[in-house]
């Protein structure tokens, strides 16, 4: 066998061990020696592979599975550590292992086989939400992208700035927090931010700070009132929590321990929501826009999968490289169905994942040129990509369209991969509305941004 392959295509891995327990004679006596109760793959830090049995040693020596437990040691390759197979007498802890909620499904019978992933970093990103959402008086919108610089902020911008116009209390969190910078184009540098940023909150809950001082810092020293409230004359507010303030100190300290689970045992997300929370509440806001940070790794994803957004904008632009690293996300998104357990169709006021994501065609060009057909392109192109997170089961036993299932038509106008465009406009670029007040032009923002801002309002169930 191939050694990168064996060493790289763990996919592989995982199947040829699934085919094996399908296969293998002795697979009705591991159903017996483990009672019903799954056996576990753990996949560690670095991906070698380990087998936890819910026996004793003892009861495994006993029985005739060594032959299969073996077998599947073969199949595992290099991946296997020297350290095959543990029993529950012998694992501290054991039941943890068997009671963890990130545990995923390979195989259901003879044998259930479940992976648990060990990663450096927590995996509550692609753990069910825990509520929240239907008793949240403010609502939330995440602006993703899978890289930078596809026009992400200056859309969050408008869309604040339209929101406050509207008479709405708007807060803009700048959650980039490995590129931070939102913020300065909605408060001044210096004397205009506040004293202390959303990664100094988290530190200091973090570290054990009661409820009465994080409220008060909620309220009083992480957000400032942005003084385009005044200089556009809006009904509402916009208020802003940027990353770091102007007291704080060691910051790069401070993001190196961010994502980690907090002494207490909170994950990074729970943490992260219980921030967002706080500050709605602390301010009464209506709506509450976060600029998450760029890319597909799980410090990134977290806020489009655990902070229960009633909209997640997905920037995009018509390239291979977007495409392919959305079809990753979605892939590894597919493999832990637990984030799709709410029944689409049903009353039922639970939030939902997909029905939450929503395509933006960033930075899009005049169709002219080479560019005609760009915006047709673009949508097959996302339609092929969300097909990997659409249920493919549409219809029941009964030859009749179950409706439980998430399946949309290419051409459905409200589905997840229906884009709305940002049009590309060069007087925009790198444009801050503290600096250049005039470009603020009724034609302009309409000409860039009026479908954009119009399918926000519409899945925010804001009247514009």
């Amino acid at each position: 066998m191939n050694v990168l392959a064996n060493l790289l295509d763990w996919e592989s891995v995982e199947q040829r061990l699934v085919e094996s327990l399908k296969s293998h004679l002795l697979a009705p006596a591991l159903q017996t020696l483990v009672a019903g109760e799954c056996v576990i793959l753990v996949r560690n830090w670095y991906g070698q592979l380990m087998l936890l049995l819910p026996c004793t040693r003892s009861e495994l020596e006993r029985s005739s599975c060594l032959p299969l437990v073996e077998d599947l040691r073969s199949q595992a390759g290099s991946l296997a550590l020297p350290t095959w197979v543990m029993c529950r007498d012998e694992l501290f802890g054991a039941e943890a292992y068997w009671s963890d909620p990130a545990l995923l499904p390979l195989l259901h019978a003879p044998v259930q086989l479940m992976l648990l992933e060990r990663q450096d970093k927590d995996r509550d990103w692609l753990l069910p939400t825990q509520g929240g959402h239907a008793t949240r008086h403010a609502k939330r919108c995440v602006f993703f992208s899978i890289k930078g610089g596809v026009g992400r902020s200056s859309a969050l911008t408008m869309l604040a700035i339209e929101l406050a116009s509207q008479g709405k209390r708007v807060l803009v969190v700048d959650g980039d927090f490995e590129s931070p910078g939102l913020s300065s184009s909605l408060l001044p540098h210096g004397d205009g931010q506040p004293p202390y940023g959303a990664v100094d909150w988290l530190t200091a809950q973090a570290l054990g700070a009661d409820e009465k001082t994080l409220q008060d810092m909620a309220l009083k020293q992480v957000v400032e009132h942005s003084p385009l409230n005044a200089r556009l004359a809006l009904k509402g507010q916009l208020l802003v929590a940027p990353a770091y303030g102007q007291h704080t100190q060691t910051y790069v300290a401070k993001l190196a321990r961010l994502y980690r689970q907090s002494p207490d045992g909170q994950t990074y997300a729970q943490r992260l929501n219980r921030l967002l929370t706080t500050l709605e509440t602390e301010h009464g806001i209506d709506v509450t826009l976060f600029d998450s940070r760029a890319g597909i790794d799980e410090t990134s994803a977290v806020a489009v999968t655990q902070l229960n957004p009633d909209v997640s904008f997905l920037f995009a632009i018509n390239t291979r490289q977007t495409w392919d690293a959305y079809r990753l996300l979605f892939q590894h998104l597919q493999r832990n169905r637990l984030l799709f357990n709410n029944q689409i169709g049903s009353d039922s006021d639970e939030w939902s994942l997909r029905e939450s994501l929503h395509v933006i065609s960033a930075l899009t060009p005049q169709e002219a040129g080479a560019y005609v057909g760009y915006f047709e392109n673009l949508q097959s192109n996302s339609y092929d990509t969300f097909c990997e997170i659409y249920d493919e089961d549409v219809y029941n036993e009964e030859d009749q369209i179950n409706p439980y299932v998430f399946a949309p038509s290419p051409d459905d106008v409200e589905a997840p991969h229906f884009a709305a465009k940002v049009m590309w406009n060069d007087a925009l670029r790198a444009f801050n509305p503290l600096n250049q007040p005039d470009l603020l032009t009724e034609s302009i923002v309409q000409a860039a941004f009026s479908e954009f801002i119009n399918k926000a309002n519409y899945l925010l169930g804001i009247e514009p």
